[in-house]
């Protein structure tokens, strides 16, 4: 059985998928960010110990 959406129904669907993808973004965005900070700890400290070896 399939169920019919209205114009208004299907709309309000794609401004919630919409608004959850936009989300997604802010989260990834995010991650790349901290991923970028860590990137840049992990080669300061291999610096680091490579003047002690």
């Amino acid at each position: 059985m399939s169920k019919s959406f209205s114009r208004s129904d299907l709309e309000q669907i794609i401004s919630l998928q919409l608004e959850s993808l936009q989300a997604m973004q802010k989260v990834l965005d995010g991650l790349r960010n901290q991923n970028e900070r860590l990137e840049r700890s992990n080669q300061k400290l291999r610096k680091r110990i490579s003047e002690y070896e």
